[in-house]
Protein backbone atom coordinates (compact mmCIF):
# COMPACT_ATOMS: atom_id res chain seq x y z
CA UNK A 1 0.00 0.00 0.00
CA UNK A 2 1.33 3.17 -0.91
CA UNK A 3 2.00 5.84 1.75
CA UNK A 4 0.61 9.66 0.74
CA UNK A 5 1.42 12.60 2.93
CA UNK A 6 -1.21 15.43 3.35
CA UNK A 7 0.45 18.94 4.12
CA UNK A 8 -2.35 21.40 4.85
CA UNK A 9 -3.63 23.69 7.17
CA UNK A 10 -7.21 23.86 6.24
CA UNK A 11 -9.06 20.44 8.09
CA UNK A 12 -11.42 20.44 5.97
CA UNK A 13 -9.08 19.61 2.87
CA UNK A 14 -7.16 17.42 5.27
CA UNK A 15 -10.18 15.66 5.78
CA UNK A 16 -11.95 15.47 2.79
CA UNK A 17 -8.83 14.14 1.10
CA UNK A 18 -7.72 11.35 3.65
CA UNK A 19 -11.60 10.18 3.12
CA UNK A 20 -11.30 9.72 -0.50
CA UNK A 21 -7.83 8.93 -0.74
CA UNK A 22 -8.07 6.08 1.67
CA UNK A 23 -11.04 4.77 -0.07
CA UNK A 24 -8.73 4.31 -2.67
CA UNK A 25 -6.48 2.65 -0.98
CA UNK A 26 -3.45 4.88 -0.15
CA UNK A 27 -2.19 4.96 3.62
CA UNK A 28 -2.89 8.33 4.68
CA UNK A 29 -0.50 10.10 7.15
CA UNK A 30 -1.36 14.30 7.72
CA UNK A 31 0.31 17.37 9.02
CA UNK A 32 -0.99 21.11 9.21
CA UNK A 33 2.22 22.49 8.85
CA UNK A 34 5.59 22.31 6.89
CA UNK A 35 7.17 21.99 10.50
CA UNK A 36 4.76 19.02 11.14
CA UNK A 37 5.45 17.86 7.55
CA UNK A 38 9.34 17.32 8.13
CA UNK A 39 8.23 15.73 11.18
CA UNK A 40 6.35 13.48 9.22
CA UNK A 41 8.90 12.82 7.29
CA UNK A 42 11.53 12.10 9.93
CA UNK A 43 9.01 9.51 11.17
CA UNK A 44 9.12 7.28 8.20
CA UNK A 45 8.83 8.40 4.09
CA UNK A 46 5.83 8.44 2.24
CA UNK A 47 5.77 7.56 -1.45
CA UNK A 48 4.49 11.07 -2.37
CA UNK A 49 3.70 14.12 -0.64
CA UNK A 50 0.22 16.71 -1.16
CA UNK A 51 1.43 20.28 0.04
CA UNK A 52 -0.02 23.50 0.19
CA UNK A 53 1.91 26.27 -0.23
CA UNK A 54 0.49 28.63 2.20
CA UNK A 55 0.48 27.73 6.45
CA UNK A 56 1.46 28.89 9.27
CA UNK A 57 4.60 28.29 11.10
CA UNK A 58 6.44 26.90 8.15
CA UNK A 59 4.73 27.56 4.78
CA UNK A 60 4.83 24.39 2.10
CA UNK A 61 8.03 26.89 0.11
CA UNK A 62 10.07 26.20 2.91
CA UNK A 63 9.03 22.23 3.63
CA UNK A 64 10.20 21.42 -0.52
CA UNK A 65 13.41 23.89 -0.44
CA UNK A 66 14.39 21.97 2.81
CA UNK A 67 13.01 17.93 0.88
CA UNK A 68 14.75 19.18 -2.14
CA UNK A 69 18.23 20.11 -0.02
CA UNK A 70 18.21 16.96 1.70
CA UNK A 71 19.78 13.99 -0.16
CA UNK A 72 17.53 11.35 1.79
CA UNK A 73 13.78 13.63 0.63
CA UNK A 74 15.32 14.61 -2.64
CA UNK A 75 13.52 11.95 -4.58
CA UNK A 76 9.83 11.48 -3.17
CA UNK A 77 7.55 13.07 -5.39
CA UNK A 78 5.85 16.19 -4.57
CA UNK A 79 2.38 17.71 -5.81
CA UNK A 80 1.83 21.39 -4.66
CA UNK A 81 -1.70 22.60 -3.70
CA UNK A 82 -2.27 26.37 -3.66
CA UNK A 83 -4.53 28.97 -4.73
CA UNK A 84 -1.81 31.24 -5.60
CA UNK A 85 1.17 31.08 -7.81
CA UNK A 86 4.08 29.67 -7.84
CA UNK A 87 7.82 31.26 -9.25
CA UNK A 88 9.79 29.75 -12.13
CA UNK A 89 12.16 27.99 -9.86
CA UNK A 90 9.10 26.33 -7.34
CA UNK A 91 8.06 24.70 -11.12
CA UNK A 92 12.22 23.84 -11.83
CA UNK A 93 12.01 22.08 -8.04
CA UNK A 94 10.60 18.99 -10.05
CA UNK A 95 6.67 19.72 -8.29
CA UNK A 96 3.74 19.00 -10.04
CA UNK A 97 1.35 22.03 -9.07
CA UNK A 98 -2.55 21.93 -9.08
CA UNK A 99 -4.50 25.25 -8.40
CA UNK A 100 -6.60 25.27 -6.13
CA UNK A 101 -9.74 24.24 -6.56
CA UNK A 102 -8.58 21.37 -8.30
CA UNK A 103 -10.68 18.21 -9.94
CA UNK A 104 -10.18 14.98 -8.18
CA UNK A 105 -10.31 13.38 -11.40
CA UNK A 106 -7.21 15.12 -12.01
CA UNK A 107 -5.46 14.66 -8.37
CA UNK A 108 -5.95 11.14 -8.59
CA UNK A 109 -4.41 10.80 -12.25
CA UNK A 110 -1.25 12.80 -11.12
CA UNK A 111 -0.28 10.41 -8.08
CA UNK A 112 -1.45 7.40 -9.98
CA UNK A 113 1.07 8.75 -12.82
CA UNK A 114 3.75 9.89 -9.98
CA UNK A 115 3.53 6.62 -8.16
CA UNK A 116 4.48 4.44 -11.37
CA UNK A 117 7.07 1.85 -10.53
CA UNK A 118 9.53 1.97 -12.97
CA UNK A 119 8.94 -1.51 -14.95
CA UNK A 120 12.73 -3.03 -15.29
CA UNK A 121 14.20 -4.08 -18.70
CA UNK A 122 14.86 -6.99 -20.40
Amino acid sequence: MKRLLIVDDELAIVEALQDILSVEGYDIVTAFNGAEGLQRLADGKPDLVLLDLMMPVMDGREMLRRMRDDPSLRGIPVVVMSAGRISDEERRSSARFLAKPFELDVLLDTIAELLVEPQPTA
